[in-house]
């Protein structure tokens, strides 16, 4: 072929190689939207959403409905088996950035004509994705948690201990759940900021911390053995003084002492008010009988004293009375007054205590139960020994002017002192092994007082004193029958009540 021929031949070649390449520009640039400046070219995409080919207002829309579709995605926190459904808006979901649709707008509208065919056609052939970026409006998501997860919190709670019919029963226990809010809160964000951008609910489980309940049905169930017992007499008391017995006693019935508390008779049987229950009533206050509101009380507390140091509790704090009681022998009363006189003792067993009281039938009696560990050839006695007996001294004498010279009234019998102390001896298979001092005390000596009149007549006929029917006093008092050395008693069998007392406490 001549050299002629030759370059004809590459010139035609190189021709058709042009109009290939021509056509393809063109369909390549009808395809990609080339040389149209109010769309975006094709192959762009936001989030997954195909903008191309759309105009920068209908880009937006179709992000924006994108975006709200995901507002409105579903998401469950699951808190202790409950389900909390909501959807991303009420959990704070929020988008970072979203100028995407400007920015795919700008492809292929700067640069000279083969600047914005190739950028065009790379986009073509590749596409190219904005993604947006999310995260959570902590403020809102913290919100969402606490006003509806946090409703599912659920306090640990103890098993209960009842006594009906003479029979103990005990309620289950349940464990305790708590939403932790930080926690929870981080993980809903988390799931937020890394959510798979499908229309599937999703879920998140909550962060909840557990609490074990401190007692068990299985370890209340224990107690069900009467470890002490005792019973007072009153009887004799005016109406109010028994009232008040009653409101007390009933107070403290039915009380559950867990292992390591400690009970206080003044907490619990409240305040001594009218709006409590109680009513003015003879007692004590500084060596004298006074009508006070709860006067009474006393016996409540010193039956109670009794029958827990036949259970062997421990007793915290215990005092006497200002002078002897008639319903128990000395040092074996346990007073309270105001705040500063307290009766109280610790459950230092290993299971919950009850205590059982009534009043009825013109007795105190109290009943503490638990579990039994003691052993059966193992017997305890109690006894008060009066190691000093102190004599009234002289009347004390008040004349009334208002009075005839003949008037003589004695307000306020004498009262004999003792110092004592109460031994408790333990016995095994009957043989004495240990005597045991629990306490001593110490009671006033109180003189008889008498008022007459004006001008006292050389031999007047004293009058009868009159009844008093409160607790702790009437007439003179003699060497309480406590120095008696009393019967043994068995744990947990109940210890036999005084006798009768005979001063009319």
């Amino acid at each position: 072929m001549s050299k002629k021929n030759k370059l004809l031949a590459v010139l035609f070649i190189i021709g058709c190689i042009g109009i290939v390449c021509i056509a393809g520009v063109v369909k390549i640039a009808s395809r990609s939207n080339f040389g149209d400046e109010d769309v975006i070219c094709e192959g762009a995409s936001i989030d997954g959403v195909d903008i191309g080919g759309m105009t920068k207002s209908e880009a937006a829309l179709a992000v924006d409905k994108h975006i709200s579709k995901l507002t409105e995605r579903q998401i469950n926190v699951n808190v202790n088996g409950e389900s909390v459904p909501a959807t991303f808006g009420a959990v704070g979901f929020k988008v970072k950035d979203n100028d995407y649709v400007e920015k795919a707008y700008e492809i292929g509208k700067k640069g000279n004509f083969f600047e914005k065919f190739f950028e065009i056609a790379t986009v073509k052939e590749k596409d190219i994705t904005y993604n947006l970026s999310y995260y959570a409006d902590e403020n809102v998501t913290r919100q969402f948690v606490e006003e509806r997860c946090s409703v599912y919190d659920v306090k640990a709670k103890n098993s209960k201990l009842k006594l009906k019919n003479g029979k103990f029963t005990a309620t289950k226990e349940r464990t305790g759940v708590a939403v932790q809010v930080d926690d929870t809160v981080s993980a809903i964000v988390s799931k937020i900021e890394k959510h798979d951008k499908k229309d599937a609910p999703v879920s998140v489980d909550a962060v909840v911390e557990t609490t074990e309940p401190k007692y068990t049905k299985e370890m209340v169930s224990k107690c069900k053995d009467l470890l002490g017992t005792y019973t007072t007499d009153y009887s004799s008391s005016t109406a109010a003084r028994a009232n008040n017995v009653r409101t007390a006693v009933n107070y403290i019935n039915g009380t559950v002492i867990y292992p390591g508390q400690t009970f206080s008779t003044i907490k619990v049987i409240k305040d001594r008010t009218e709006e409590n229950g109680y009513q003015s009533a003879p007692e004590y206050s500084s060596g004298k009988v006074v009508d006070g509101i709860g006067g009474g009380v006393c016996q409540v507390s010193t039956t109670l004293y009794n029958a827990v140091i036949n259970a062997e509790l421990e007793v915290v704090e215990r005092s006497p009375h200002s002078m002897v009681v008639h319903y128990v022998p000395v040092s074996r009363d346990a007073a309270i007054s105001g705040t500063y006189k307290d009766f109280k003792f610790k459950n230092n067993t290993d299971v919950p205590v009850y205590i059982a009281g009534s009043a009825e039938g013109g007795c105190i009696s109290f009943k503490i139960y638990g579990e039994e560990t003691r052993p059966d050839n193992r017997k305890i006695e109690f006894q008060s020994e009066t190691t000093e007996t102190i004599q009234p001294g002289d009347e004390v004498v008040t004349v009334d002017p208002s009075q005839p010279a003949s008037y003589r009234v004695v307000t306020q019998s004498a009262h004999v002192g003792y110092k004592a102390k109460l031994w408790k001896i333990v016995y095994i298979d009957g043989v004495q092994t240990e005597k045991i001092l629990l306490n001593s005390s110490s009671y006033n000596a109180e003189p008889q007082y008498v008022t007459v009149g004006k001008a006292v007549e050389p031999s007047p006929e004293p009058s009868k004193a009159p009844d008093v029917k409160e607790s702790e006093t009437p007439a003179a008092t003699k060497k309480p029958a406590a120095t008696e050395e009393p019967k043994k008693t068995t744990s947990p069998k109940a210890t036999k009540a005084p006798d009768k007392p005979k001063t009319g406490q």
